[in-house]
C-alpha cells in the first residue's frame, strides 16, 4: 500500500473559493447593467435635448437668412417637433419646412413655458423674427419612467428671445 505524501498535494478550489467568487462576479455584473442602463436613459435624454437645440437653431437661420418668420412647433402630446414658415401677420404659408421630427422612445416633453405661461399639453409655437430674436421659452425634457420631482430628471432646452440663441441645461430644470 502507497504512502500519502501531503508534500505533492493536488492543487484545485474548493466548492466554496467557487461559490464565493461567483458571487462577487455576479455582484460587479449587476452594478455594471444599473450603470448602463442610468447611462442609456441620461444618453437618450441628451440626445432628445440636442435634436430639439438643432431645430431651434435651424428655424434661427432660416429667418435670419431668407429674412422671413419661422416657428418651430412642440407638439408636447405626440412628442414630436417641426419648423413652419410664417408670413408677416404670423399665418403658416409653408407647415413643416424640415419635416416632423419625434422624440426618442420612452423620452417625453413634460412643458414647455412661453412668455411666462406654462404648456402641459398641445402644440405650443416658438417664433422667430428676421431680426436674429425670438419667444422666450424653456422646454423640459425627461424619460417616461422619471419621478417628475427630481430636478436633476429632466434636460432643459432653453431660447434665450434677445438673441434667438439657445442653450441646454443637462439633469436640472432650470
Amino acid at each position: 500500500m502507497k504512502q500519502f505524501n501531503h508534500k505533492y498535494r493536488q492543487a484545485g478550489y474548493t466548492a466554496l473559493e467557487i461559490l464565493v467568487v461567483l458571487m462577487i462576479m455576479s455582484l460587479f455584473s449587476t452594478f455594471a447593467i444599473l450603470s448602463y442602463s442610468s447611462y442609456r436613459k441620461q444618453a437618450r435624454l441628451k440626445s432628445a435635448a440636442q435634436s430639439v437645440e438643432s431645430v431651434l437653431a435651424t428655424a434661427r437661420t432660416l429667418a435670419i437668412n431668407q429674412n422671413a418668420y419661422f416657428q418651430v412647433c412642440i407638439d408636447i402630446t405626440n412628442r414630436q417637433f417641426w419648423i413652419d414658415e410664417l408670413d408677416r401677420r404670423g399665418r403658416i404659408i409653408k407647415p413643416k419646412v424640415t419635416g416632423v421630427k419625434w422624440l426618442p422612445e420612452d423620452v417625453l416633453f413634460s412643458e414647455v413655458r412661453k412668455n411666462g405661461f406654462s404648456y402641459y399639453s398641445g402644440i405650443v409655437p416658438i417664433c422667430f423674427h428676421p431680426s436674429s430674436s425670438a419667444e422666450y421659452a424653456s422646454i423640459y425634457i425627461i424619460g417616461e419612467n422619471a419621478d417628475g420631482s427630481q430636478s436633476e430628471n429632466y434636460f432643459t432646452v432653453r431660447v434665450y428671445p434677445s438673441t434667438g440663441l439657445t442653450h441646454i441645461f443637462g439633469n436640472q430644470r432650470k
